[in-house]
């Protein structure tokens, strides 16, 4: 079989040297036309539609085709015979002389003027742009012969001065010849590995896009996406960046809002690599009333522990970090939930998902967790009633055989059955309020004050020690999270960058007279109005779920119910 060869060649003279070499040449069905740099790519692209296999061109010209087609694109170099050639016609000419072009022209040049010491200057261009101002300065510095590619010969026809053309030689059109063919055969050989692929992929995956190594895209198949769902060359920098892609999974949200989950696999055929990318919709139509949260924990999370209290808790979790049940128990605000992903991260240092839930949404789970997941982190445990608690007890021996770490989350561990929450498997964390840990309130204040810095632009960057004691001596019952809502509240008013006292105490007076005022106007009234109003926001708590609010009342759903018509 001939492979359709097309040579664009910049200058006419070519086609003359190729039709007397193409005699010798009995693989390669050749083509020609003439043009060069830009007039070329129309061409290159023509040609490739037309079923072409490979296509010849030199220089500028032929780099500029090849980042337009998809077929091999082959580049007839300047041997050093050409050089010697030009430099030996150029040898008894009178006045001054010099090359210019490309570096795949000077480069040579400078070499051989160096060695054989000929006195003619070499000049090299980056861009085609730069040639004729470049001429032109040359004839006003008096040299009388320019050198170089057909460009070149154009402005120096330009400026009325003699030139050159720098042609390719009969030994450079062979040696194009044979890399035509060589890389002909080897594309066909990949091209058919793609095919080969694109066949298994078809049968085995779909919502799947292949990439080689350099970014380019192999393959993709589509059946809940219409398209990629990130662009391609985020899948590049995401190849280059990271050193371990087999099988790393990633959670992230589209610009529709849609949670989707990536997985990469890396692949070698042949001493090449490529890279799988898989995809699949996290949320499906009923997953915000299951309210699973999944997630990517790529970095290690912060976690202060400058006092003793929460040293103790660290080195406990430390020391126990390979096992797969976990206990946290301590207050609102408190951090369970970043302990938990802290925990995630020093098991799988990024691999895998992390997926929070409530304990009454697990309940309601209608599928299988994923896989992926890694840790599964439960909270809301005290709102069960004793009948979902034992479900929930169920479903946890179950989920004790996946290859998964439960993370388990309380406030108050008395009002949980004993039998779940001192199983001997089970590493049970205390977790410090704020109010045991003063020694934290300085560290955390200034990680905080910089992460809104860095994140929402904030300008503050420092606090007054008077405001830093007033921070040390509030109790904060509501924890960790109420000492960064405090101060993220601070920083947006703020427009300075020192945070003083007066704004902080404001804020701080406000939460107390804001608690002071729920819990006055909560147990205000008659009992009857008290009772009413206990039952309402337990209500709210349970999504209006009557059997459940029953059971945590402990009363019948017809005396719930009589209760709510009075």
């Amino acid at each position: 079989m001939r492979i359709k060869t097309l040579v664009i060649a910049p200058y006419q003279a070519m086609i003359h040297l190729i039709e007397d070499c193409r005699q010798e040449e009995q693989q390669l069905d050749l083509y020609m036309k003439v043009a060069n740099l830009q007039e070329a790519i129309p061409v290159a692209k023509e040609a490739e539609d037309e079923g072409f296999d490979v296509i010849i061109s030199r220089g500028g010209t032929s780099k500029l085709i090849e980042d337009v087609v998809n077929i091999p694109v082959i580049d007839i170099h300047v041997s050093g015979y050409d050089m010697l050639r030009v430099l030996t016609l150029a040898n008894d000419f009178p006045g001054k002389k010099a090359i210019v072009g490309f570096s795949n022209i000077t480069l040579g040049a400078k070499a051989i003027t160096d060695l054989l010491e000929i006195p003619i200057d070499v000049f090299t261009v980056e861009k085609a742009i730069e040639v004729d101002g470049l001429v032109e300065n040359l004839k006003q510095e008096g040299y009388e012969l320019i050198m170089g590619d057909v460009i070149t010969m154009d402005a120096a026809t330009k400026h009325n001065l003699e030139g050159i053309l720098i042609q390719s030689g009969r030994e450079a059109i062979f040696e194009a010849f044979h890399k035509a063919k060589s890389i002909y055969r080897l594309h066909q050989r990949q091209q058919l590995e793609i095919t080969l692929l694109r066949s298994l992929l078809e049968e085995a995956s779909s919502n799947i896009i292949v990439l080689s190594c350099d970014g380019s895209m192999a393959y993709q198949h589509w059946t809940d996406f219409e398209g990629c769902p990130l662009p391609l060359n985020k899948l590049h920098e995401y190849i280059q960046e990271k050193n371990n892609l087999n099988n790393d999974v990633s959670i992230f949200k589209t610009s529709e809002q849609q949670m989707v989950k990536q997985t990469v696999k890396r692949k070698v055929i042949e001493a090449q690599e490529y890279y799988l990318f898989q995809y699949s919709l996290v949320t499906t139509h009923n997953a915000h009333q299951q309210n699973i949260h999944v997630e990517t924990i790529s970095q290690q999370p912060m976690i202060i522990s400058n006092s003793q209290a929460m040293k103790r808790c660290m080195n406990l979790i430390e020391k126990n970090v390979n096992h797969d049940q976990w206990l946290l128990i301590g207050s609102e605000g408190t951090g369970k939930k970043l302990l938990s992903q802290y925990i995630h991260y020093k098991q799988n240092y990024g691999q895998g998902l992390y997926a929070s839930i409530a304990a009454g949404s697990l309940l309601l789970l209608e599928r299988e967790i994923d896989s992926d997941i890694k840790t599964l982190y439960i909270n809301e445990i005290e709102t069960l009633s004793p009948n979902e608690m034992k479900k929930l007890t169920t479903i946890l021996d179950h989920l004790k055989m996946e290859n998964l770490t439960i993370v388990l989350s309380l406030t108050k561990e008395e009002e949980i059955p004993h039998s779940l929450i001192y199983d001997n498997d089970l590493v049970r964390v205390q977790i410090p309020s704020l109010q045991d840990r003063k020694d934290d309130i300085r560290p955390l204040t200034t990680y905080f004050i910089a992460a809104f810095h860095g994140q929402i632009g904030t300008s503050v960057i420092k606090m007054k020690e008077d405001a830093m004691e007033l921070l040390e001596e509030y109790s904060w019952p509501g924890n960790v999270a109420q000492l960064r809502s405090i101060l993220h509240t601070a920083v947006l008013e703020e427009k300075g960058y020192v945070l003083g006292k007066k704004l902080l105490q404001q804020y701080v007076e406000e939460q107390k007279e804001e608690a002071n005022t729920v819990d006055k106007e909560f147990l205000s009234g008659t009992l009857e109005t008290i009772e009413k109003r206990i039952i309402e926001h337990i209500m709210e708590e349970e999504n209006h779920n009557q059997t459940r609010v029953a059971e945590r009342l402990g009363i019948n759903r017809s005396t719930l119910w009589r209760k709510l018509k009075q």
